[in-house]
């Protein structure tokens, strides 16, 4: 069956005479008509109910884009037309569109080659991928996830995860203790310094930072003498108090987390850290993609933005390993989704000492896009597959 847009009533309609088809968690009837005046056919897929697959991609707006709207649009555009593609109704909206009588949504043309304004059916699922930590923080938020649970939309992942949320979570559950390096949050100058004497060697992480923004390490020498390193500079200290009087302001306007530094096992001189991607799928969370990062600018983090590169992980793999990484993956997708809400997709950033022991660094659960093709493919692979899941949980598939 074939839907279209009638650009001149601003509805949908289906070109199947005689048929019935619904269309979002709403299930708004979607009428036949005849002519459909030129307007571009969108083929779907019918499933059970008589009832098309909605999905809406949630973001925020920016008025600086010639789009309007904010996030990682690269990541919204080829989701959208492969769930095009494959029968379901996909589209981009923000937390404004619910404020109107009519819900509108963003669409990708390809003919045009940008994103096009139109009224949408309420969808079945909402993609989280809201790019703002105080947006998800705003009572305008709750709001919406409020108004989701009325209508019964599937929310897609609840929130961002704060680091030290993470490392509690899993440190409960006590099955993942031997991957997590001893953490504690920054909280006074007491604290960091004992902390500072049992490891010597340590992170500071920004408990709600990304892509290795913020992050600092700490060195404490034999002679109580300080080697403060950021990603572009380092500093020495001759003790703790000129060090905490210098940096204390900085540290203590946003929520720090100090982490002993696990001295990393290295390749070509330089460390290296895995990013596996995870989905859940029919009870399980399965590990879709294995990549490796490795630094090349400095050895603080391996983040691409930050001066890391690509490494094959194909020159590192070995059962064990993968073997190592699923289990990792599946508890972790377990115990975070007990703790935060379910999740349905993730990534992970986890590291190797010298011994080959493995640590969890950070569950990412807006992952950006990867660089590997074959791991952005199989992503959207499972991603509509687990948005069909989730709405027809009953739905034998071949």
């Amino acid at each position: 069956m074939n839907i279209f847009y009638d650009i001149p009533t601003e509805n949908w309609h289906h070109t199947h005479e005689n048929a019935e088809l619904f269309a979002g968690s709403a299930e708004e009837e979607i009428s036949y008509k005849k002519n459909h005046s030129n307007q571009p056919l969108i083929p779907i897929t019918i499933f059970p109910g008589n009832r098309m697959l909605t999905v809406g991609i949630l973001t925020v707006s920016n008025p600086k884009k010639e789009s309007g709207l904010g996030g990682n649009l690269t990541l919204f555009r080829d989701l959208s037309l492969y769930l095009l593609q494959h029968g379901i109704l996909a589209y981009v909206f923000t937390g404004n569109a619910l404020h109107s009588e009519s819900m509108k949504g963003y669409l990708f043309s390809s003919i045009s080659n940008k994103w096009i304004e139109c009224k949408v059916p309420f969808p079945d699922i909402v993609y989280n991928r809201i790019p703002w930590r105080s947006y998800e923080a705003s009572e305008e938020f709750q709001h919406l996830i409020t108004h989701f649970k009325n209508y019964r939309m599937t929310l897609f992942n609840p929130c961002f995860i704060d680091k030290y949320v993470m490392f509690e979570a899993l440190t409960e559950d006590g099955s993942l203790t031997n991957h997590l390096p001893p953490t504690m949050v920054l909280r006074n100058s007491g604290c960091l310094d004992s902390f500072l004497e049992t490891y010597r060697h340590i992170y500071l992480k920004p408990c709600k930072g990304s892509q290795g923004k913020g992050i600092y390490t700490i060195i404490k020498n034999d002679d109580d003498s300080l080697l403060f390193n950021s990603l572009k500079h380092s500093e020495s200290f001759p003790d703790f108090a000129s060090f905490w009087d210098t940096k204390k302001r900085d540290l203590l306007k946003r929520s720090y987390l100090a982490q002993q530094a696990i001295i990393p096992k290295k390749l070509f001189g330089h460390r290296y850290d895995y990013r596996i991607l995870v989905h859940y799928e029919k009870g399980f969370y399965k590990v879709t993609g294995k990549a490796v990062r490795m630094s090349q600018t400095q050895e603080i983090t391996t983040h691409t933005p930050r001066g890391g590169k690509l490494f094959p992980y194909q020159d590192i793999k070995s059962k064990n390993l993968d073997l190592k990484l699923a289990n990792i993956a599946q508890k972790c997708g377990e115990i975070l989704s007990k703790r935060i809400g379910f999740l349905g997709e993730f990534s992970i950033d986890i590291g190797e000492d010298e011994a080959g022991s493995l640590f969890i660094y950070e569950v990412n659960s807006k992952p950006m896009q990867f660089d590997e093709e074959e791991i952005e493919t199989n992503r959207l692979l499972h991603l509509k597959n687990l948005f069909i899941e989730l709405t027809f949980p009953n739905l034998k598939r071949k």
